[in-house]
């Protein structure tokens, strides 16, 4: 059997910020079997993590379709599901080796703080025009991003999922000015569509930030930002570019656990 929980990222009440569920495994199975847990979970990510020494993890994400390079929300999330289950000692970092990089992740007073790579944006000339009236964006790691007149717009788009998943991208991010009399004092706001990952919409997103501090500094003239992702679940994070690093903060909850009724294989991946 396998054991998971169902934690809601970057928000501090149950059904609301982002869930994934969390899976802490002594080996990782088949890719293929995972595949198949996250498509059952049918949540945006789906984090396996294998023990390698104290503090230190092997991680990787699923989407229902498939697995993908970097997920912020489903990292906070297991790094809450190891403290929550005492795996982890939360006086010093956790490390999480991933398919392109290590990640850090740090427990504070104001919540779990994620060590991200930043992504800094790349003009680029969209030949069609996804968000209509504009026709330029910008890459950001794997992501486009497109700047919208100001919040209210980015509340109301409604996406061309067909036409987005035709990108030659992992997704989409819209974005604009937090409004000025927000009384979350905003920085920004965005959303986050990749139907290309079986992710129409993804409530909060932790990569984005790599890419939206980046571009959002010089047009806001500030390192550190308080960002809220639009979606209808809402998500609130705290944002600080450092150098080519992007600390992301959130708060988290768990909302369900249970049992996977399936017996654990060894993986054949890689045997002859």
């Amino acid at each position: 059997m396998f054991e998971f929980a169902i934690i809601d990222a970057f928000s501090d009440r149950p059904f609301t910020g982002n869930p994934a569920a969390t899976l802490v495994l002594e080996a990782f199975p088949d890719s293929s079997l995972m595949q198949a847990i996250a498509a059952e979970m049918n949540l945006s990510e789906t984090a396996f993590a294998v023990p390698l020494a104290p503090n230190h993890y092997h991680l990787r994400w699923f989407t229902p379709r498939q697995e993908v390079p970097l997920c912020g929300h489903a990292t906070l999330a297991m790094a809450h599901y190891l403290r929550e289950r005492s795996l982890v000692d939360v006086q010093q970092p956790l490390s999480f080796d991933t398919q392109r990089q290590r990640l850090t992740v740090f427990f504070t007073p104001a919540g779990i703080t994620l060590d991200f790579p930043a992504h800094f944006p790349h003009l680029i000339t969209q030949t069609t025009e996804i968000v209509p009236g504009i026709h330029q964006g910008y890459k950001v790691g794997d992501y486009w991003l497109v700047e919208l007149e100001h919040a209210t717009a980015v509340q109301q788009f409604v996406p061309d999922l067909g036409a987005i998943a035709q990108l030659p991208t992992l997704g989409l991010i819209i974005t604009a000015r937090g409004d000025a009399h927000d009384p979350d004092s905003i920085d920004f706001v965005s959303r986050f569509f990749a139907p290309q990952a079986g992710i129409p919409e993804d409530p909060v997103t932790g990569s984005a930030h790599c890419g939206l501090a980046p571009y959002w500094q010089p047009r806001l003239q500030k390192q550190s930002f308080r960002a809220r992702q639009c979606s209808p679940r809402q998500g609130l994070l705290t944002v600080t570019l450092r150098g080519d690093r992007v600390l992301i903060t959130g708060q988290s909850i768990t909302t369900a656990q249970g049992q996977l009724l399936i017996a654990p294989e060894p993986s054949t991946e890689g045997s002859d």
